[in-house]
């Protein structure tokens, strides 16, 4: 026997030279090895996926619910960094940039690029499905010329780097650990579509919302703030309009779309930094981006909204502005133009990059052109750069930034006659909507107070230069205590500029910023749009940790402290604001071990504003009062707060019945409003409001905390003028007897003290005399104080609680039992008033009713109610 196995084992054996075939380099023994290899795979995975089928069927997992999030994403970037690539490389004949700047610039012409199809598409009425998928697709095409080169050469670059050793490796390897864990965090606090911030499911979202449910671009009559550029907005309605992806899918396919460019934030640090470096390379530096937390706190997280994407285009600003700067160079004009066109078009927050380029710019211009005339004037030989090429060469960056940006001016002057509408109404005097007063509204009553800035005149200059220095210290509004998490290492890195060497770049970056910040100090100071230019001052800071590291090791016996106090400090910022956004995400992976398998399950978003859009017809105009986080529902909406629209005004209005002319004139069908919450800017609107909801509109449907009001076939009788109201304890007003428009005033636009509206009739002291004002009356507004200033009111059975707000309580006046209110009630008989709209037999005079809002308040829905802690607007109107 062991005769016949050594037999078997010799080298000549057939079982020897079948193992040795199959051991074998040559190509097919290799081949045959592979294909073994890989049904030995596929079986495994066949018997793996049967085996776990049984627990969770495959069908079910989260998985293909989140695979087309991350496959649109991929082919928005993929095909604008291709084409992008191509303009930079052959239309801009740009080739000599290291990778990762090639790369940046690639990008934002490629953005810029996809835009101008979106916008071509929303121009001739192809937002479709189809052309979700042709629009990437040519562009990805058209970007194969030079993406997969592009590749090489950035794989090229990463290999050239040199791998740090010794305790720069550690380094190395924590930075890289820390950037991954705040990626792996951002990740999951933008899963949901519950992240989705006040301002996006406002309007940011329900922009391309609406520009995909219409196929084109649409305008927006009743916001403002949705004639402002949007390209964030554009990308939304290309994520709306492609294919195969339920509506939730589509919210948050939109924060994917963010976290791109957040992703790319991060790429302009790194480029930004090594150009600061003069291309050294320093691997790990990206995750300097990091050591700036405010990201990860409400406001200036990722949730929909366009800071990110403004912040996005601050790095290729910066890099062409300086780039530019040197010689002047008509390629980097263009580059720079396109740069600050593209932040033009995604919101006028651009400004900041505007001054940080002529902070570059601008000096290095002025000293060329001083040169230039010394020279002419000593008769000197020409300069290299003669003031021809630099005046061109900026009227080159100008005129392509206004072409880049071009496409929203248009858009405004074809659908609102103006071209920077809402704005400037006073010099585009057709503008569209507009009003007697809408101008006024929007220089005074639009503006939040607290972010204006502080300050006339010099005042005003030293609190911006301030600013710089203070921006991370000290907050201007804060939803987490005012606790400083902006980062504050370039404010304390800024005296390392006067001993490090290569100084000169970093401290043109710390201008830049100073630039920025002295802009943004200048107009409008909410911490969150600094979120705009953070990517300039944190490479900055990157450049300077580098070179004072460099110093050696007197400096980083500093500098190490510095650094790690400020990781320790800001380690749990990510989790201020973050817990709920992390339950939710988990909520959703947890959903398929839960057996939450449907996408009823799965996705309970925002159901009851997609039961309004069911419940309404196509063609739906409704307005929404005073609520505005609309997303959800597909219908056209018109807001009605004075301030921030002018298509709706209330002033003229004296009854119900000319409110009724006024909706219908504009096409209002449908009326939504969260009862007894979110109260109109005004008291005339209050109760005209009320009176015509309670009093004329029969159809009325209940969506959580919503109402939901169908138009009046039928208008109202005539209304018997003036229509008074009796108003005490009201905020603002004296108490007496006014007409209803008289209660006009805007809680932003307060007269001086003694030259508000005087009532028709002050409110006498005699019960007698009170009694007559009560019964001439048509309806009663009675603030929370009242009681307290001696004004308590005992109405009788003909009034009824329309709406309970929190300052105040609007009573209308029950025409179904005015025959029975001619008595008025006994003195000490205290009435409390019925519901505005449920029908009850008439009581006699001085028998008490039982008291019960027409509308007891609801417990409300964290995504339909306008929740203070997440509105930005600290001014709101509150009743």
């Amino acid at each position: 026997m062991l005769a016949r196995l050594r037999a078997a084992l010799t080298p000549d054996s057939p079982l020897a030279r079948l193992r040795a075939a199959l051991t074998s380099d040559s190509p097919r023994p290799r081949l045959l090895r592979g294909a073994f290899a890989a049904v030995a795979c596929i079986a495994g995975l066949a018997y793996y996926a049967f085996a776990v089928h049984k627990h969770i069927p495959v069908q079910h997992w989260l998985l293909w619910r989140l695979a087309p999030l991350w496959g649109y994403s991929l082919l928005f970037l993929l095909s604008s960094l291709g084409i992008g690539l191509v303009l930079l490389r052959r239309a801009l004949r740009l080739a000599h940039l290291p990778p990762v700047e090639e790369g940046l610039f690639g990008m934002a012409l490629g953005t810029l690029a996809f835009v101008f199809g979106v916008y071509l598409a929303g121009a001739v009425g192809w937002i479709r499905p189809w052309y979700g998928l042709a629009l990437p697709a040519a562009l990805f095409a058209g970007g194969l010329l030079e993406l997969p080169r592009w590749l090489s050469r950035l794989k090229g670059d990463l290999d050239a780097s040199i791998t740090p050793r010794g305790a720069m490796r550690w380094l190395w390897l924590a930075a890289t650990g820390v950037g991954a864990v705040g990626f792996v965090l951002l990740y999951l606090m933008s899963l949901t579509p519950e992240s989705i911030g006040f301002d996006a499911t406002w309007y940011h979202l329900p922009i391309g919302q609406d520009y995909a449910r219409a196929g084109r671009i649409v305008p927006f009559y009743g916001d403002v703030n949705r004639a402002f550029p949007h390209l964030a907005s554009m990308l939304y309605a290309w994520g709306f309009s492609v294919p195969g992806m339920i509506v939730e899918q589509r919210w948050m396919l939109a924060l994917h779309l963010e976290l791109v460019f957040i992703a790319w934030k991060v790429v302009g640090v790194a480029a930004l930094a090594r150009y600061l470096l003069q291309g050294e390379r320093v691997p790990g530096l990206w995750a300097a981006f990091f050591l700036f937390p405010s990201l990860f706190v409400h406001d200036q997280n990722p949730s929909g909204s366009a800071d990110h994407f403004l912040g996005f285009f601050a790095a290729p600003v910066l890099l062409a502005s300086m780039r530019f700067a040197e010689r002047f160079d008509r390629r980097y004009a263009v580059l720079l133009g396109a740069s600050l066109g593209g932040a033009m078009l995604v919101k006028y927050q651009a400004v900041y990059h505007l001054g940080m380029a002529a902070a570059i710019v601008v000096p290095r211009a002025a000293y060329l052109l001083g040169r230039a005339a010394f020279r002419a004037a000593k008769k000197r030989r020409r300069p290299l750069l003669s003031p021809r090429r630099v005046l061109v060469a900026g009227l080159i960056a100008s005129g392509v930034a206004l072409g880049t940006a071009a496409p929203h001016f248009v858009k405004n002057t074809i659908y609102y006659n103006n071209p920077v509408y809402p704005m400037a109404q006073r010099v585009f005097t057709r503008s569209y909507p507009q009003h007697p007063r809408s101008a006024e509204f929007m220089e005074k009553a639009y503006p939040n107070k607290p972010y204006l800035p502080k300050g006339k005149g010099l005042e005003r200059q030293l609190i911006a230069v301030g600013n710089f220095f203070s921006f991370s210290f000290s907050p201007h509004y804060s939803f987490t205590r005012y606790v400083p998490s902006m980062g504050s290492l370039f404010t304390l890195l800024l005296p390392t500029l006067l001993v490090i060497r290569g100084r000169r770049r970093p401290a043109l970056a710390a201008w830049a910023a100073f630039a920025g910040i002295w802009v943004w100090g200048n107009t409008y100071t909410a911490d969150r749009y600094l979120q705009g230019l953070l990517a300039v001052p944190i490479a900055a800071t990157a450049a300077m940790l580098v070179r004072t590291w460099q110093l050696g090791t007197v400096a980083r016996l500093g500098l190490v402290p510095l650094v790690v106090f400020q990781i320790v400090w800001s380690g749990d910022v990510p989790f201020y604001s973050g817990p709920d956004r992390l339950e939710r995400a988990l909520s959703l992976i947890r959903s398929t071990y839960e057996k939450k398998w449907s996408d009823a399950q799965r996705f309970k978003f925002r159901e009851n504003h997609r039961a309004i859009t069911r419940a309404t017809p196509p063609d739906a105009r409704i307005l929404a009062r005073n609520y505005r986080t609309t997303l959800g529902i597909e219908r056209e909406i018109i807001f009605d707060i004075q301030a921030w629209q002018s298509l709706i005004f209330y002033e003229p209005v004296r009854g119900p019945r000319e409110l009724y002319e006024h909706y219908r004139s504009v096409g209002i069908t449908h009326i939504l409003y969260p009862p007894n919450q979110r109260p109109p800017d005004t008291l005339q609107a209050a109760v005209l409001f009320n009176e015509l909801v309670h009093r004329h509109a029969t159809e009325k449907r209940r969506f959580g905390s919503l109402q939901l009001v169908t138009m009046p076939k039928e208008p109202p009788p005539p209304d018997e003028l003036p229509y008074e109201v009796l108003a005490l304890g009201a905020p603002g007003y004296e108490d007496g007897l006014y007409p209803v428009e008289a209660l006009h005033i805007l809680p932003k636009l307060q007269p001086p003290k003694g030259q508000g509206p005087k009532p028709a009739q002050a409110w006498p002291r005699d019960s007698g005399a009170q009694a007559a004002l009560v019964e001439a009356a048509e309806a009663v507004v009675v603030g929370k104080d009242a009681a307290r200033r001696g004004r308590a009111l005992k109405l009788d059975s003909a009034f009824s609680a329309a709406e309970r707000f929190k300052n105040y309580t609007v009573y209308l006046r029950d025409k179904r039992s005015a025959a029975q209110a001619e008595a008025p009630p006994p003195a000490d008989a205290p009435s409390a008033p019925e519901p505005a709209d449920a029908p009850s037999a008439p009581e006699p005079a001085d028998a008490p009713s039982a008291p019960e809002p027409a509308d007891a308040p609801p417990a409300p829905e964290p995504a339909d109610t306008a929740d203070p802690s997440q509105d930005d607007d600290m001014e709101d109107p509150g009743g």
